[in-house]
């Protein structure tokens, strides 16, 4: 057993004592020299596949990861989803593609029998707005959005993706999550562009949710969304922080979206982040600048850690919820990952976000995103604060370490027996978290 102290801001200390058993010291020195505790990157975890049977098949990826989610309400979906909507779906899809899986089919393949499911329900949706049936048409629209969603899982990008069919889906959703919003009538809400690094050629997608009759200055708290959901997948968070009394503002994080760059534009390292910032200052009678938040969650975590040292002197807190920095950048971590709790090709999906067209060129290159390797970590920060599940396989949670390991260190929040991000158990405890802090 191996124990070992990190001090934290504001004079907090954290102590973790954790199991290096069957550490590989051989990997360890070869990625990172700080630390002699591994908890998952080089573990026997990392390569026992046992957990994760929806790999194997289509119909095994319905009924082992989608179906459950849909009981649970959790994701890839949300409480809105209808099982009774992807079932046909995905009879079809097996009917079509018979001993396939779902990495195995190309993007339109994937996306198509999805649309006309969605547009179906949206289709509903908008006779039953034209009938006054507002909770109805809320309902369907948001079924619409759930269908549209995983229509472009896991991955769409405006300006880089080739799939026509997703890009359908996406801009479909767009449209089914902003009717229901208008529908719910509980928030004003608003785009906007912040201009990346004063290029008005290269415009920011904000969306802008604040409660209604709201008045003067809020705090704000800023989502930075992941790698396969988006504003639209949003709703719980944006209807929470509003009832707390804060602005929430969300972006897509680089390469996703309708994010104006992908990952690997050196834009993306400080401009965008800094940019956001800017827009927010332009408006200090809508926006408390002393009390200004970012929220990455899943992939939007990496950036998050980024936006704690760029923008540390403007922003008064970080969540990196489901932290990838530095391990996850690896070829070892990307090719096990092909087996583990990401129900698809993590490797091809992040390589798109980043800007690479095939796994194997993401994979030469992918080190040079490490935070690590980059300084990035041993950096001054604002207060950074992370929050994961300790059984995460779609990152390691040795990425959520390191943090508290360099640099002025970070409060990690972890969560014993649970997944990616530490759902469903770091819900509640995020919500009290924020609310806890609404007057900053």
């Amino acid at each position: 057993m191996k124990g070992f102290a990190v001090a934290l801001q504001a004079g907090c200390l954290l102590l973790l004592s954790l199991c290096a058993n069957g550490a590989n010291a051989d990997a360890d020195a070869a990625v990172d020299d700080s630390t002699d505790v591994l908890i998952t990157f080089s573990q026997p975890t990392m390569n026992d596949t046992s957990p994760y049977p929806y790999h194997k098949s289509i119909s095994a990826w319905y009924e082992t990861l989608l179906k459950v989610a849909l009981q649970r309400k959790a994701w890839p979906v949300d409480t809105y989803a209808d099982e009774t909507d992807f079932a046909p779906i995905f009879e079809l899809l097996e009917d079509t593609y018979p001993n396939q899986t779902v990495n195995e089919l190309g993007d339109d393949e994937w996306a198509e029998p999805f649309l006309f499911k969605g547009q179906e329900l949206s289709h509903m949706a908008d006779e039953l707005r034209s009938n006054s049936s507002t909770q109805d048409a809320i309902n369907y629209y948001m079924r619409a959005a759930n269908v549209f969603r995983l229509a472009y899982f896991p991955w769409v990008h405006e300006s880089t993706s080739q799939s026509k069919a997703k890009l359908h889906a996406w801009k479909l959703d767009k449209r089914a999550f902003k009717n229901a919003v208008e529908l719910i009538d509980k928030y004003e809400h608003s785009k906007a562009t912040a201009s990346l690094g004063g290029d008005e050629t290269l415009d920011i997608p904000l969306r802008v949710f604040r409660a209604n009759g709201s008045e003067g200055a809020l705090p704000v708290v800023v989502i930075i969304t992941g790698l396969d959901h988006y504003h639209t997948y949003m709703l719980e968070q944006i209807s929470t922080l509003t009832s707390y009394g804060y602005t929430v503002v969300t972006v897509a994080m680089p390469g996703t979206a309708d994010s104006p760059i992908t990952g690997k534009d050196p834009l993306a390292e400080d401009d965008y982040w800094t940019s956001i910032v800017d827009w927010l200052s332009y408006s200090p009678e809508l926006f408390n600048m002393d009390c200004v938040s970012f929220w990455g969650i899943s992939t939007g975590s990496y950036w998050a850690v980024r936006v704690s040292r760029v923008e540390k002197d403007r922003v008064r807190r970080v969540v990196s919820q489901g932290t990838a920095s530095h391990y996850a950048f690896t070829r070892a971590w990307l090719e096990a990952a092909e087996n583990l709790a990401y129900p698809v090709s993590l490797q091809r999906a992040l390589g798109q976000s980043f800007g690479y067209d095939d796994p194997e060129s993401f994979k030469e290159d992918v080190e040079r995103f490490s935070l690590l390797r980059q300084g990035i970590l041993d950096q001054d920060a604002t207060r950074l604060i992370g929050v994961n599940g300790e059984k995460d396989t779609i990152f390691p949670i040795d990425d959520q370490r390191i943090l508290a390991e360099h640099g002025p260190g970070a409060l990690l929040r972890w969560f014993p027996h649970m997944g990616h991000n530490g759902e469903p158990l770091s819900s509640p405890w995020l919500y009290a978290f924020w609310q806890q802090r609404s007057k900053c």
